[in-house]
């Protein structure tokens, strides 16, 4: 009974939507370039820390996970700390990148003038993608025409 209960249950995650700075352009235009970051515990952050950072180009928050590390390589070697005391410290370092990764990305988009438009959450991305574009398109106006790419002013141009 426990197992089909486990089984049965999805995980949700929850994302936040971003549109870049310059957000015109038709829906689907719009929409190709908006980015769903995910909320939660990264293991891969964690993990791999600043390589996961470099990585994802995320340079401001490798500058800062490069300034802590040294910054606590420095206190620890002054107060005279055992090996064990130094890895003990890296991997706090790690988990709590893992944990933060997810704000850092939205920092680092917002510092770019991306914004934030909305939550939206589901089984997987795909499933919070769909669930945000079918509340999100109704909403905007109709696309225009778009005379100049099919080559005429209209069916009923002379």
């Amino acid at each position: 009974m426990l197992g089909l209960l486990v089984n049965g249950m999805a995980r949700v995650s929850a994302f936040t939507v971003h549109e870049p700075p310059q957000g015109g352009g038709t829906k689907l235009e719009r929409a190709e370039h908006m980015i769903f970051v995910r909320d939660g515990f990264s293991w891969r952050a964690a993990l791999f820390g600043p390589f996961y950072l470099l990585v994802r180009g995320e340079w401001m928050a490798l500058a800062a996970y490069v300034a802590a590390a040294a910054a606590l390589s420095a206190i620890m070697a002054v107060s005279g700390a055992k090996a064990d005391w130094f890895v003990l410290a890296f991997v706090l370092l790690n988990v709590l990148t893992g944990f933060e990764v997810s704000e850092l990305k939205r920092w680092s988009l917002g510092r770019r003038g991306w914004q934030e438009i909305a939550s939206v959450s589901g089984r997987g991305q795909e499933e919070a993608e769909r669930r945000f574009f079918e509340s999100w398109l109704p909403t905007l106006p109709a696309d225009p025409p778009d005379y100049e790419r099919h080559g005429s002013a209209g069916p009923w141009s002379p």
